[in-house]
């Protein structure tokens, strides 16, 4: 869903450079408009790689966008006024609260939930090992697949000690 509290001042910043190029990927971390936790920047190509026809269509520029992985929080995605949440997504956001299938990993479809079967029925997990092994063959899409624009490492690794919590290992 679009919330758009000013799209006008986004046009006119926009139109106003005067050159047709857009805002280049965000430095630093903001706070998110919705949850005030702190984001970082992602690169347009990711945006627009993984927002819906719909979505797309709204916009004139995919950058300038930052990505909320607070998994409370609806936002995925925002920018200034504007923010796209899992309404304008073409997949499911695996961090975001919730949702299932829980994807950690969208290059080599780790879920979860696939994580939390593989750690129930044998006390382990290879998820690392394996992502690890195809980064080097076939290679990863992390900067268009994953919401993030970045590695899934640390977010699958995080997952992993979530899981082992849950279920007392």
């Amino acid at each position: 869903m679009f919330n758009f509290k000013d799209k006008k001042s986004i046009s006119n910043m926009i139109e106003s450079r005067g050159d047709n190029c857009c805002i280049p990927q965000p430095k630093g971390k903001v706070e998110c408009p919705t949850c005030d936790k702190k984001a970082k920047g992602v690169l347009g190509k990711t945006v627009e790689h993984l927002l819906t026809d719909d979505a797309q269509s709204k916009l004139d520029c995919f950058d300038g966008f930052y990505y909320c992985k607070t998994s409370t929080c609806k936002t995925v995605y925002f920018r200034d006024e504007m923010v796209l949440t899992q309404d304008d997504m073409s997949i499911v956001v695996g961090l975001k609260e919730g949702v299932s299938p829980a994807t950690v990993c969208y290059c080599f479809n780790w879920t979860k939930e696939k994580i939390q079967k593989e750690l129930e029925e044998t006390g382990t997990t290879v998820v690392l090992e394996d992502i690890k092994a195809k980064m080097q063959n076939p290679g990863c899409s992390c900067e268009i697949l994953n919401p993030s624009g970045g590695c899934c490492l640390g977010d699958t690794g995080q997952a992993i000690k979530e899981i082992k919590k849950e279920i007392g290992l």
